[in-house]
């Protein structure tokens, strides 16, 4: 597991997971910065700034402005890992 996901990205990038709805054959993850926040009691700012980063090191595709994500083969293959670590425990 990638050092990257030791901290609140992880349980961001879990959050979106856990709620990906499939739409025309694609998985997607439709909720605002907002939803995720109150969802994970943080605020708007820190999920904006997880996002982009999570989005920068290539984990989520953003299709629109106004919260329309996608989780990338990159994203799946470390949920599956931390999933198998998780299990392990």
């Amino acid at each position: 597991m990638s050092d990257f996901f030791l901290n609140d990205k992880c349980k961001v990038l879990k959050c979106m997971a856990s709620r990906q709805i499939s739409i025309n054959g694609e998985m997607i993850i439709k909720l605002s910065q907002q939803e995720i926040a109150d969802i994970l009691s943080f605020t708007k700012p820190k999920v904006n700034s997880i996002i982009g980063e999570l989005k920068d090191a290539g984990y989520l595709v953003q299709h629109s402005a106004r919260g329309k994500y996608s989780l990338t083969a990159k994203a799946i293959e470390e949920l599956s890992v931390i999933g198998e670590m998780e299990a392990a425990k």
